[in-house]
């Protein structure tokens, strides 16, 4: 006897809704304003019921324009290093989005929740943001329409996956390379609190350098001349590495393999090139429908 195959209509009747709102959701529809809660409510009911869709589907067999969008978030206080780091993330996501046939259209905003207008303007079929706060993500995603994913962000939101190091393990493994339990910490801006939170509590308050366009990195240096230290961001590594006897620092690298740094440098790799493959695939897994709307959709990246 066949299996039997869930469809939208068990789904609109375990959630006691249309079929059209049911479809609409499935397909990330921008036709209807449909609520946060029902929208999850349906992710969650498609993924209990163990729903898959017809590969003849409208969103299974074709997508709007193939038109993805990278959003940038920038602050006033971030350095040229950081915005570095962002723009070679885009652009590794550009290269991995061309590879399945999609083009980008790279958007850069220090006010995320006015540009929501972005979606309907292009009609992308999907975003991906780079670093935001909570409250800018909340304002922004009330709105949403299309599959978005959030790298460098952590959220309260499981109809979103979030995509960002595992900076417990990675500053747990600095931290035996370094052999000390207090090294001081030099790292870029970060705008969301979460993930900023995750990085600082591994640290004492007086050992840590937030860099920013007003903040004074040499007298910081000068006060733990004698101590370790674990540099997040490679721009940072290279002002930071001829200071200090090389046994005394740690690189956490985002650009891979460069000429920047000496090749002897103690360095721990997140690639930005492994966060585009690793957010793609999710892509292509989210396109499917083959994404549970759970609060587990983060995926913690591990150093190479």
């Amino acid at each position: 006897m066949a299996k039997y195959r869930p469809t939208m209509r068990d789904i609109a009747k375990e959630c006691g809704i249309s079929v059209a709102t049911v479809s609409y959701v499935l397909n990330h529809s921008q036709k209807e304003k449909i609520s946060h809660d029902t929208r999850l409510k349906v992710m969650e009911t498609a993924t209990r019921l163990h729903y898959s869709p017809n590969k003849k589907t409208k969103f299974a067999r074709e997508r709007q324009n193939n038109l993805i969008g990278i959003i940038i978030n920038l602050k006033e206080s971030n350095t040229s290093g950081k915005k570095l780091i962002f723009y070679d993330l885009a652009a590794e996501l550009s290269d991995q989005m061309g590879l399945m046939g999609f083009e980008t259209i790279l958007i850069t905003t220090k006010e995320l929740k006015n540009d929501v207008n972005v979606i309907t303007k292009h009609r992308l079929d999907a975003l991906f943001i780079i670093d935001a706060d909570t409250k800018t993500i909340a304002d922004f995603t009330k709105d949403y329409y299309v599959p978005i994913l959030f790298i460098d962000c952590e959220i309260n939101n499981p109809l979103f996956c979030r995509i960002y190091p595992d900076y417990g393990d990675i500053i747990a493994s600095a931290k035996k390379m370094l052999h000390t339990d207090y090294p001081f910490l030099v790292m870029e801006d970060v705008y969301n609190q979460p993930l900023r939170q995750q990085v600082l509590e591994w640290f004492r308050p007086p050992d840590i350098f937030i860099n920013t366009p007003s903040s004074n990195l040499e007298q910081f240096l000068y006060s733990h001349q004698d101590g370790k230290g674990i540099i997040i961001g490679d721009i940072l590594g290279m002002q930071i590495e001829r200071r200090f006897p090389k046994d005394n620092l740690l690189m956490v690298s985002s650009l891979g393999r460069t000429n920047l740094l000496p090749a002897d440098m103690k360095t721990i790799y997140v690639r930005n090139k492994t966060k585009a493959a690793v957010a793609c695939e999710v892509f292509q897994n989210m396109l499917s429908l083959d994404y549970e709307a759970v609060d587990g959709n983060r995926i913690l990246l591990k150093m190479e």
